[in-house]
């Protein structure tokens, strides 16, 4: 190879060198936990960490792990240090925390002077902490809901179970499944109501993170998608492809379906990890039924949120899909309280970011608003 190209060569390399950043990635050997976990004992409440370091051309000089929570108290190290690459840790306490890496490392900078810097990698909810509860899991399965709920009834009055959500979680999917199948027992009178009820319970209690375990949250978005279809969209027309308040004239089917909809915005509230969802309907709804300061105070609150939020990983699709209602029916109410479409367009264009690709809204966007463009 001759002096040219191999000059060529290592001016490429060089560019890569300096185009590559140091990062930091960071691994568990397993995500969920299991407290009452009596097969594998001590060791199921105990996870191992470990931290790569890319170090593209710097030198690594320090690891800082941090843990959401309290040590000692909420977790402990039985393992390696804070400061070390790979350490063990042994949670005592339900719910779902976060972890973060730092890395420090030094590098020379263009005078070959040694500058120091740090790079972290952090990831929410990383590692879930739960009850199984084995008997109520093998209940729910077996879809013996009758005898799930007083299982469940039982087992959350224990002190064990005091600060947990899960036997209310279990009592919530028992009553449901009586509702689907339409069930009887002469001491439950209203197993649709009473799941409401234990719902609320286990999400006032969650306050870290259990209904992210995927099969609970799976249920969670089945049960608000039976409430918010029973008392929300059922009263709401379709207007060529997207939502829309009734336009008739029959004054008392308008009020019926408005009562509907706010006693199911109220429901929904109480089973959502994420109210403010829905409060998007309620605004439109109170705008069109005259109550203009309780919908403009709504959205003076919601709306310089929604603009500064990111993304909506942590909504279940239920969640999501009645913000994206709320969305398109408050943005028909800001234009005719507005008399433009200004507000409306910063709302609409902000959430396309995240339903653009839904038929529903595209074509909502498109038709009605022109895609903002105007």
């Amino acid at each position: 190879m001759n002096i040219i190209g191999s000059l060529f060569i290592l001016m490429l390399t060089t560019i890569t060198v300096v185009a590559q950043k140091p990062s930091v990635s960071i691994k568990a050997n397993k995500n969920i936990l299991i407290l009452d976990d009596e097969k594998e004992g001590a060791s199921a409440r105990v996870v191992k960490l470990d931290v790569a370091f890319i170090a593209a051309g710097t030198k690594e000089k320090t690891v800082l792990w941090t843990i959401s929570g309290t040590k000692g108290k909420d977790w402990e190290i039985v393992s390696g240090k804070e400061t070390d690459r790979s350490v063990q840790v042994k949670f005592n306490r339900i719910g779902t925390f976060d972890v973060s890496a730092t890395i420090g490392f030094s590098f020379k900078d263009k005078k070959g002077e040694e500058q120091e810097d740090e790079v972290s990698e952090e990831k929410e909810a990383f590692i879930t902490v739960s009850n199984n509860l084995d008997e109520l899991q093998q209940l729910f399965a077996d879809q013996s809901y009758v005898k799930l709920v007083k299982r469940a009834e039982d087992t959350k009055v224990k002190p064990k179970y005091s600060n947990d959500p899960t036997p209310n979680i279990f009592l919530a999917k028992g009553y449901f499944g009586m509702y689907l199948k339409g069930l009887k027992d002469p001491q439950i009178a209203e197993p649709y109501e009473e799941a409401i009820s234990a719902t609320a319970a286990a999400i006032e209690m969650d306050q870290n993170g259990i209904f992210n375990v995927h099969v609970h949250k799976a249920w969670l978005e089945q049960f608000q998608k039976e409430v918010s279809t029973n008392s929300i969209f059922i009263n709401l027309e379709d207007a060529g492809g997207y939502p829309a308040f009734y336009t008739g004239k029959d004054i008392e089917k308008k009020k019926q379906m408005n009562d509907e909809m706010n006693s199911g915005i109220e429901i929904y509230t109480s089973i959502s990890k994420h109210p403010f969802v829905v409060r998007w309907i309620e605004a439109a709804i109170k705008y069109n039924a005259r109550d203009f300061k309780t919908a403009n105070a709504i959205y003076t609150e919601e709306i310089p949120k929604l603009l500064k939020m990111e993304n909506l990983d942590k909504l279940t699709e239920t969640d999501k899909k009645v913000l994206k209602t709320g969305i398109m029916l408050s943005a028909q109410t800001l234009t005719v309280r507005d008399k433009n479409n200004t507000k409306a367009c910063e709302v609409l264009t902000k959430a396309n970011t995240w339903f653009g690709e839904q038929r529903d809204f595209s074509l909502f966007f498109e038709n009605v608003y022109n895609n903002c463009k105007e």
